[in-house]
C-alpha cells in the first residue's frame, strides 16, 4: 500500500492539503497518515474563522478521500489534546464556545495515539525511553481513554518547558528521542518539532516540515514523506516554499 505521511497542520489543511491531493494523485496514494496538531496558529488565538473553515475543510476533505478509497488515519498531537480532554492550554483558542465545539469535532476524526506500519511506528512525538507504545494507543480514542490520555497531556520534558524527565508520545521532543532512545523500536516516524527538511537515512525520521510562526515566516521546505508497496521511502518535494503559499497563508488569517 502506497502511504504518505503529513506533518502538522496547524490550521494551514486549506494551503496543504491541495498539495497532498497532487501527490495523491501522481504516486496512486492508498492511505494518508496525519501526525496531528490539526489546530492553534502562532497568534491567532482569537481568530474564530480560521477555526471554523480550516477544521470543516479538514472534516469535508477526509469525507471525499474515504469516498474514493483512500484511508485517512489521524493521530493526536499534543494543542489537539487539550480540546479533546476540554482543558485549556495557554495556546488554545480563547472563545469558550469554540472550545468546546472543537473537542466535538476531534473526536469525529476517531483520533489515535501512535500507528504501526510494518516495523515503523508513527506518533505525533514519538517513544523515548520513558514511554513504550500500548494496546490503546493504537485504537481509536474513547472517553474510557481520559485519565491515561491525562498522563501524556502532562508529561512534558524539560527541552519544552516542563519538569518531567522526558515528554510523552504526544510532547517528546525530537532531541528527547536522540538523546534518550527507546531500545525497543528499530524505526519511528514523528512530527512535532519543526524540521527544515526530512531526513530518510535516519532511524527515527521527523516529518514537521510545514512550521510557520507568527510573521508567516516558512521554517521547512514542506516535504512529504512517502512509504511504498515495497517498504521503501522517499521523500516528495512540494512548491511550499514560493510566493503563491504566502498569499494563501495570508489569505487563510486574514480574510
Amino acid at each position: 500500500m502506497n502511504t504518505i505521511f503529513v506533518g502538522d497542520i496547524h490550521l494551514k489543511s486549506r494551503a496543504i492539503l491541495p498539495l497532498i491531493d497532487k501527490i495523491i494523485e501522481s504516486y496512486n496514494v492508498n492511505k494518508v497518515i496525519f501526525l496531528g496538531d490539526y489546530t492553534d496558529f502562532p497568534g491567532q488565538e482569537h481568530n474564530i474563522q480560521l477555526y471554523v473553515k480550516d477544521l470543516i475543510y479538514l472534516s469535508e476533505w477526509k469525507e471525499n478521500a474515504l469516498k474514493n478509497n483512500i484511508e485517512a488515519i489521524n493521530l493526536i498531537g499534543n494543542h489537539d489534546i487539550y480540546y479533546y480532554l476540554g482543558t485549556k492550554a495557554e495556546f488554545s483558542i480563547k472563545d469558550e464556545d469554540v472550545f468546546w465545539a472543537i473537542g466535538d469535532f476531534l473526536e469525529e476524526l476517531s483520533l489515535q495515539v501512535a500507528y504501526q506500519l510494518d516495523d515503523i511506528i508513527i506518533s505525533h512525538a514519538g517513544y523515548n525511553q520513558y514511554f513504550n507504545p500500548e494496546p490503546w494507543h493504537f485504537k481509536p480514542l474513547t472517553l474510557e481513554n481520559s485519565k491515561a490520555l491525562e498522563q501524556l497531556a502532562n508529561t512534558i520534558g524539560p527541552l519544552r518547558g516542563g519538569s518531567s524527565k522526558g515528554g510523552s508520545p504526544v510532547w517528546a521532543d525530537y532531541n528527547e528521542l536522540i538523546s534518550q532512545p527507546n531500545k525497543n523500536i528499530k524505526k519511528q516516524i514523528v512530527g512535532h518539532t519543526p524540521t527544515k527538511c526530512i531526513d530518510i537515512s535516519k532511524d527515527i525520521i521527523s516529518v514537521d516540515t510545514f512550521a510557520v510562526d507568527n510573521q508567516l515566516r516558512l521554517f521547512g521546505n514542506g516535504d512529504v514523506l512517502y512509504y511504498n508497496k515495497c517498504n521503501k521511502f522517499q521523500v516528495i518535494n512540494t512548491n511550499w516554499k514560493s510566493e503563491k503559499i504566502l498569499v494563501s497563508l495570508e489569505q487563510l488569517i486574514y480574510s
